[in-house]
């Protein structure tokens, strides 16, 4: 890939006119020949990135993005393979739209912030390039291809932010992980809580609940992580039990013992709110201090996200006082 300085403004400038310029006479199927290698080669960069990386969340949130482009490469082949059915993608005498790759050691906070800035400014400049494509493709096709490449640019800038806003704000309060006590932390945003609970688990094991499907969570957190589903359902899968909602608020000592005899380091729990369906604010709160509770008393770490506005301002106040925030 063409070598380009990250956050030298001026010379982003001119690569990107330079982008421009040879882009934006492609034809429909150019730019879709183009975006196809574009992505492969995006997903194999950040695979890259995830073997290097050692912390759990960022691990996960580059192999999560390498599957993306894969995704989106997909995609693209389909649609390539089904509008020109007797041709293959060819390589487009064009520069990339992403900047040089960039592969630190990750030995301390700083590496890992430099490198999320260096995929967050990568991202950026794609999704500009494209929206400028959007717009100046001659081809009306491939303005129309450019406009939806733009948005899967911002989805992964997007994506990485949250990482990058843990870590960097983590960082600004001085909480190191190791340094992080037994107890509860509460989370407004599924993601970043989600990303909290690889950290803390590091290699060891973790328990997630969630209303979500297992198999959902385990190909977003890119391991086999055991699941408690809160659902009416009678699936059989390994490593996943199923409850019904309405019967969690009576498992708190349960939940613990499942901890202490599996040897669990932490439980996520997932978008707490949802068990306002099944019982009052007033005992979804005691349960969850009672949860908080027992991971105090028994040394492992309860993590909650939940929806703020699902809650009155005095269950919420109540919620924040007793639990810890990070993000």
């Amino acid at each position: 890939m063409k070598a380009l300085v990250s956050f030298n403004r001026e010379r982003l400038e001119s690569y990107l006119s330079e982008v421009v310029d040879k882009l934006k006479s492609l034809s429909f199927k150019e730019a879709l020949s183009y975006a196809i290698f574009n992505e492969e080669d995006e997903a194999k960069y950040y695979a890259e990135l995830a073997q290097k990386a050692k912390r759990p969340s960022v691990r996960a949130l580059f192999l999560q993005m390498s599957d993306e482009s894969l995704g989106h490469k997909e995609r693209l082949y389909k649609l390539f393979k089904k509008l020109f059915p007797d041709e293959e993608p060819v390589k487009v005498d064009a520069p990339p739209v992403e900047v040089a790759p960039f592969y630190p050691e990750f030995e301390k906070v700083e590496d890992y912030l430099h490198a999320l800035e260096y995929c967050m400014e990568s991202e950026l400049f794609a999704k500009r390039t494209y929206e400028i494509l959007s717009t100046k493709a001659e081809d009306e096709e491939a303005r129309a291809l450019f406009a939806q490449l733009a948005l899967m640019e911002e989805e992964h800038y997007e994506r990485i932010r949250k990482v990058y806003e843990l870590v960097s704000k983590m960082k600004r309060r001085k909480i190191s992980l190791e340094a992080l006590e037994p107890g509860g932390y509460l989370f407004e945003d599924r993601a970043k809580a989600r990303y909290t609970f690889l950290d803390v688990i590091g290699e060891d094991r973790g328990l997630v609940i969630t209303r979500e499907h297992p198999k959902k969570i385990r190909s977003w957190m890119k391991i086999d992580v055991p699941v408690l589903w809160l659902s009416e359902s009678a699936m059989k899968m390994s490593g996943v039990r199923t409850l019904p909602p309405k019967l969690l608020l009576d498992k708190a000592e349960d939940i613990a013992e499942c901890v202490s005899s599996e040897n669990l380091r932490a439980v996520l729990l997932e978008s707490a709110e949802y068990l306002l369906l099944e019982t009052t604010e007033k005992d979804l709160i005691k349960f969850l201090l009672d949860l908080r509770d027992l991971a105090i008393e028994r040394g492992f770490y309860l993590i909650v996200s939940a929806e703020k506005e699902a809650f009155t301002p005095t269950s919420w106040a109540i919620l924040r006082a007793n639990m810890e925030r990070i993000e």
